[in-house]
């Protein structure tokens, strides 16, 4: 089956692609500023599903995904800079977040959401390492500027639910979104 990606993370791509999709990737813009109160679950369904609904295509599924890191109830996107990113990662440091994920999969008029919870314990990180992380890790495109497929994964103590809603799409719940919506899959 052949459906869009409505991403350009060549880790939502990579995903998809071994779970055995042929993907077209035809990125979605929108605009990803806050609404007033919203909190982070709200966000990342607000979100996947706008990316999804500014996608032309009509004839397959499209997906489209939106992920951040909240901490304490506040998101972490990704980082304007390097300086940003190292803020993030010294707010992480020792704590315990929540990686949020929504996905929505449209074919035609029919939308499926979905939103999957990854908590992540961080151990403490110094200052030394993070200068390290970020001198070799490209980090700037990743919600709260870590990357768990990489260097980041030795930060990590613990991961209680699915590891590939960390690195940005939980691919089992998408295929199930899929079969819903196209039961011949």
């Amino acid at each position: 089956m052949e459906v869009i990606l409505a991403s350009k993370s060549p880790r939502r791509l990579q995903l998809l692609q071994c779970a055995g999709l042929a993907v077209e990737v035809m990125p979605s813009h929108i605009d990803e500023t806050p609404l007033f109160g919203e909190n982070v679950p709200d966000m990342v369904a607000r979100l996947c599903q706008e990316k999804a609904k500014a996608c032309p295509v009509e004839d397959r599924p499209i997906i489209a995904a939106d992920t951040l890191v909240s901490l304490h109830g506040e998101a972490l996107g990704q980082p304007h800079d390097l300086a940003h990113a190292k803020q993030m990662l010294q707010q992480l440091s020792g704590q315990r977040q929540s990686v949020l994920t929504a996905v929505c999969v449209r074919l035609g008029t029919k939308t499926l959401i979905e939103r999957v919870i990854t908590h992540v314990q961080f151990r403490d990180i110094s200052d030394a390492e993070l200068d390290v992380y970020l001198a070799h890790n490209d980090v700037l495109d990743k919600a709260g500027a870590y990357a768990i497929q990489a260097g980041a994964a030795s930060f990590i103590t613990q991961v209680d639910g699915p590891l590939d809603n960390v690195i940005g799409l939980p691919v089992t719940q998408t295929l199930n979104m899929l079969k819903q919506l196209e039961p011949s899959l």
